[in-house]
């Protein structure tokens, strides 16, 4: 019985030396004012949800790749930085990871910061367009974009370069395999 005690409490000392995954939280500051927040973002525009998918990305300020949300706009107005027809603007998958709630079909007036990539989330002004007339009162009309770029010709995220190495990896080691098992029958 003491055995089982000592092992008991040498198992709770490796959990508590491990300490657990490093994990992140969403941590917002006081929303700005939609001018504050136009300046402070490196693009501003409009448009409706037409796609959304899940994607992995690196997160460059923790090293680490992630899933996220990748959300597909057919852009209506544009104020700065974004002049494509359709963009992608990646996000969180809820408010917990700073992820924007996006409904497909449903228009937005988008706040995007340039990490390699367009991304969003619900510390931004990001907003349903119906809530946004004040913001477009302060920036203007906007313009519409003059680049047309099929939704289609967007990169998914989700391809990987290497998966068809992998499947003919696979194959060669499934015929290897099967080369080696038939010679030891043959024995």
């Amino acid at each position: 019985m003491k055995r089982c005690w000592w092992w008991l409490l040498g198992i709770a000392v490796l959990f508590c030396l491990y300490g657990g995954a490093q994990t992140y939280a969403c941590d917002c500051v006081p929303p700005r004012s939609p001018s504050e927040e136009f300046t402070k973002s490196d693009a501003v525009f409009s448009g409706k949800v037409v796609r959304i998918y899940e994607t992995t990305r690196k997160e460059l300020e923790i090293g680490e790749r992630v899933s996220k949300r990748a959300v597909v706009f057919s852009v209506d107005r544009t104020w700065k930085g974004v002049n494509e027809t359709h963009v992608v603007v990646y996000t969180g998958f809820h408010e917990a990871d700073c992820g924007y709630p996006f409904e497909v079909g449903k228009k937005y007036l988008v706040y995007a910061y340039d990490d390699t990539d367009w991304v969003t989330g619900i510390c931004s002004l990001t907003k349903p367009l119906s809530h946004a007339k004040p913001d477009i009162e302060a920036f203007g009309k906007g313009k519409p974009p003059t680049q047309h770029v099929a939704a289609e010709e967007l990169k998914e995220g989700r391809w990987n370069p290497f998966f068809p190495y992998m499947i003919v990896i696979c194959v060669i080691g499934f015929v290897a395999f099967l080369y080696v098992v038939q010679k030891r029958l043959q024995k």
